[in-house]
């Protein structure tokens, strides 16, 4: 009866693999679109959106599929594809879930905190928790494929069972731990930035702002405060993002922590596992990842529109995005590239002085034949230092000559 169930709900869990791939991909896009930089918040959804991706591509649409051909076939799950629809979805599953607490601390620290966050290089903060993230979920999950697992009876023997009680108690004990370390960590840091957000000025900006937005004050050196910048946000996108955040965590904490750690310990509370206990476990991971595109669009902030999108794609296709280098590597020719060699205007061709560069014929000190010939044609360049000097003194000497012939003519 329990694999019938399971069965049935296969194709509705393909269908709605493929809408929350469709989505969270047109998600991505459209925040790509709207921000011209990114940010270390935008780097982070589009890294959600991505996790929400794979999930779905890889973990959920096996099982689907694996599923239905055992519906309408011999076919059965072996060793090699349980453990790894085991790996990839309790990965996925320890990122999201990291992921989610990263965006909410990421938005406590902008509220609470806004000049120590302009000041810090969160741009490469939230690549490293990125990549910590990928690691630490890739390690433990890893270790029921490599022998973690109960072995009195292995959960790949009979069918593939991927509750936590089937794999083993250790994996069970540190999964439980993470998940909900993360959950409680992700509730009170959205607390906090909700309750930063909604505490009323004091003074004379109680009447101005209902809300209070990260602020940057300057202050001179007795402390005194002399400007401040009118939030480091402008108050309908600070509220935006704040009640996006807040809007993806509780949807996570209710849709995916909360049913993943109920299972979890009714699994090693009756020592198995149930049909209702699969079916909850895939559907809350489908929900949660069908809802976040619909958060994204949401926000006036990161909607973007069809064409927008379109545009966007067409520039990452052309490779038309121009980086801040791009003016210098235009005017700067590269080494590959055909230069073409044209003479100084200044020099003649024939001493071989072009204006190219290093690997340019070298000067020419010996005069030319022309010059051989004709003695009184001299070449240009510093080799003709010496004779043009010597010109020169001959020439001021006939000019200081010429009155004392024109006097001696005139007599």
């Amino acid at each position: 009866m329990e694999d019938e169930v399971i069965n049935n709900n296969a194709l509705a869990w393909l269908v709605c693999s493929g809408v929350s791939i469709l989505a969270n991909t047109w998600g991505i896009l459209s925040v790509s679109a709207k921000q011209k930089k990114w940010k270390p918040l935008e780097f982070l959804i589009c890294t959600l959106a991505g996790t929400h991706i794979l999930n779905m591509g890889i973990p959920i649409t096996m099982y689907s599929v694996i599923q239905l051909r055992r519906q309408h076939s011999s076919y059965e799950w072996n060793e090699g594809l349980c453990k790894v629809f085991v790996s990839t979805f309790y990965t996925l599953t320890l990122v999201t879930c990291f992921s989610v607490t990263s965006l909410s601390y990421h938005r406590m620290w902008m509220v609470r905190w806004p000049v120590n966050y302009r000041l810090s290089n969160t741009k490469k903060q939230a690549v490293h928790t990125v990549m910590g993230i990928w690691m630490v979920s890739f390690i433990l999950s890893t270790l029921p494929a490599v022998g973690w697992h109960d072995t009195n009876e292995r959960f790949y023997t009979h069918d593939c069972r991927f509750i936590v009680k089937e794999i083993g108690l250790g994996f069970g004990v540190c999964f439980l731990l993470l998940i909900s370390g993360s959950v409680v960590m992700g509730v009170i840091c959205i607390g906090i930035a909700l309750f930063q957000t909604f505490s009323l000025h004091t003074g004379q900006n109680m009447d101005k702002n209902k809300f209070n937005v990260p602020t940057i004050v300057v202050e001179d050196a007795q402390g005194k405060r002399r400007s401040s910048i009118d939030g480091s946000e402008p108050v309908k996108t600070s509220l935006q993002i704040t009640y996006l955040i807040s809007g993806i965590v509780f949807i996570y904490d209710f849709l995916t922590g909360f049913p993943i750690l109920v299972v979890s310990f009714a699994s090693l509370k009756y020592e198995r596992s149930y049909g209702w206990m699969v079916l909850c476990v895939l559907w809350c991971s489908i929900a949660q990842s069908i809802l976040l595109p619909m958060f994204l669009w949401a926000c006036d902030r990161y909607r973007a529109d069809v064409k927008m999108v379109w545009e966007k794609c067409v520039a990452i296709m052309s490779n038309d995005d121009v980086d801040e280098g791009a003016p210098y590597k235009k005017i700067l020719p590269r080494r590959n590239r055909h230069v073409e060699h044209r003479s100084d205007p200044f020099l003649p061709p024939s001493l071989g002085l072009h204006g190219g560069h290093h690997w340019d014929p070298p000067l020419q000190l010996a005069p030319p034949r022309e010059a051989e010939k004709q003695p009184g044609l001299l070449p240009r360049g510093d080799c003709a230092l010496p004779q043009e000097e010597e010109v020169r003194g001959q020439r001021a000497l006939s000019q200081a000559a010429a009155p004392r012939r024109a006097l001696r003519g005139g007599l």
